[in-house]
């Protein structure tokens, strides 16, 4: 017997928040919950790098398969990656946020190498993520996180 969310569950005030939002919005939506668990790894990953990784990545994953998918399939599986990253967040971020690194970093590329170097999965495929959002955002401050997450990874 499958449990239905009562009414006021979070996963009823997501619905009706989707509720009439076009097709359109998923992707902007999905980057959306990518850069900020991008930006969060920044401040959180400091107590389980490795777990928060996947916090990034499963909703980058969805956003870059959007495109194959049935458009019907569109808000279902924007939902699954935002429950997905909430519940890895509930489950592996610490409760305190250290301070953003200084937004001075090494450039995308050399980053990309030393998570190459560490021959951590999970170093290179955070890093692909977070290119995708310093891609839309061209914020430096990601490219100082890139640089501390590799390390708290490599380091995990």
């Amino acid at each position: 017997m499958a449990v239905q969310p009562r009414t006021g569950d979070w996963l009823d005030l997501f619905e009706r928040e989707l509720a009439g939002e076009p097709w359109r919005d998923v992707p902007a939506r999905l980057a959306a919950v990518v850069d900020a668990a991008v930006v969060r790894h920044g401040t959180h990953g400091y107590a389980g790098p490795v777990m928060l990784v996947h916090a990034a990545t499963a909703p980058n994953a969805v956003l870059r398969t959007l495109p194959a998918l049935p458009p019907a399939l569109w808000r279902p599986s924007l939902a699954a990656a935002w429950a997905a990253t909430a519940a890895v967040t509930a489950a592996y971020a610490p409760a305190g946020a250290r301070a953003l690194p200084p937004a001075a970093g090494p450039e995308l590329d050399e980053v990309m190498a030393r998570a190459l170097d560490t021959g951590d999965a999970h170093a290179i495929k955070f890093i692909d993520t977070l290119s995708d959002a310093y891609a839309r955002s061209g914020d430096p401050a990601l490219l100082a996180v890139a640089a501390r997450s590799v390390e708290q990874i490599a380091a995990d």
